[in-house]
């Protein structure tokens, strides 16, 4: 992607995240003894938020790798809660008692680390807004340092979500205590920017675009029949009806409206250097679910570099606009219109500009 000049919004927020980079590894030159005579302040998590686009994954980004003496770990948060869950599992199944399971796995997904940064945390799910009290507790009582990035004010998380007044109270008494707020207020959609040399990789659902799809298909495959492909999930099979070597072809209903996990998602994003994804409808707000796993599938696709070509039946702003979790689902937009630019497919597993 071409060079970013920072802001003068973004500029605020990297000058106190390089002061934390400089406290960080100045406390880990010191050694025990000088700790324990000259004990300091630990130094500050941060909590920063802002609008989809506006460099907030890049600034942290930057100061993780700016990092070298400090233990540390970079988690998107769906996957840092992924891994928690599977932890959980994996403890339930040994011999073992512990009196805190949770806090057990909480200890073997962070590792004892000091520094922990956990990009786009947002909640959507009731069973981890409960987890996420004992969890953080934990980890600030261990002196982590933990630089949080998300689109939503800590006080608008969760909005709409059941129970939400107990999860409120994690903001207001964990999250809030121990994190300095900074709104990255900064008025342009960066994702945006990289879009203007735009060539079509996502299609309204209509007679001509499916012949423009199925030519595209064709031509990558060389006409070639698709075979299908079974991927080994925890013990699970998750099977892929159409594929090509390194290309699949799914159908939404196929990948969202069955009970698949981010886990399925993110070992489809590995196998596959491109997905055709097929008719992607307009969710409403009873398809909390759908959208759900939309969005968990599309930041697996983010991560892992994965090519994307959509079918849908509207236009990327209009897919979910009402229902829980839709303020959420802004970034999955901004997301949809990155993954479809040049740039991205020139960093993407596949280079097909």
């Amino acid at each position: 992607m071409p060079k970013i000049v920072l802001d003068q919004h973004q500029l605020i927020i990297q000058k106190s995240l390089k002061q934390l980079a400089k406290n960080l590894e100045e406390s880990s030159n010191n050694n025990l003894i000088t700790k324990f005579f000259f004990p300091q302040n630990k130094p500050q998590s941060f909590y920063i938020y802002g609008d989809v686009g506006c460099g907030k994954s890049m600034l942290m980004k930057e100061f993780f790798t700016s990092i070298s003496k400090t233990p540390k770990l970079y988690f998107h948060f769906n996957t840092f809660m992924r891994q928690i869950h599977e932890a959980l599992r994996d403890i339930r199944k040994e011999d073992k008692k512990f009196k805190d399971e949770l806090i057990e796995a909480t200890k073997r997904v962070t590792q004892e680390n000091k520094l922990i940064c956990l990009d786009e945390f947002q909640v959507t799910d009731i069973a981890d807004a409960m987890l996420l009290s004992r969890i953080f507790s934990y980890l600030f009582f261990k002196n982590t340092t933990i630089i949080f990035t998300s689109n939503s004010k800590p006080t608008n998380l969760y909005k709409n979500g059941l129970q939400r007044e107990i999860f409120l109270e994690f903001v207001k008494n964990i999250l809030l205590k121990n994190c300095q707020v900074l709104n990255l207020n900064s008025p342009t959609d960066y994702r945006a920017e990289y879009t203007k040399n735009l060539t079509k990789r996502y299609f309204i659902n209509n007679k001509k675009n499916r012949q423009t799809i199925k030519e595209i298909i064709n031509n990558l495959t060389n006409s070639k029949p698709p075979k299908p492909t079974k991927l080994n999930v925890w013990g699970r099979e998750v099977i892929i009806k159409k594929t090509y070597n390194n290309i699949a072809v799914i159908n939404f209903k196929d990948l969202c409206q069955t009970n698949h996990s981010a886990s399925d998602y993110q070992n489809i994003c590995q196998r596959f250097s491109l997905i055709f994804l097929f008719n992607l409808p307009k969710l409403t707000p009873d398809d909390v679910n759908e959208a759900k796993r939309f969005m968990l599938f599309i930041d697996e696709i983010y991560e892992n570099k994965t090519a994307l070509i959509i079918t849908a039946k509207v236009k990327i702003d209009e897919i979910y606009n009402q229902g829980i979790g839709s303020e959420a689902f802004k970034r999955t937009q901004s997301r949809l219109q990155e993954i479809k630019s040049d740039n991205y497919w020139q960093a993407s597993k596949i280079n097909l500009v």
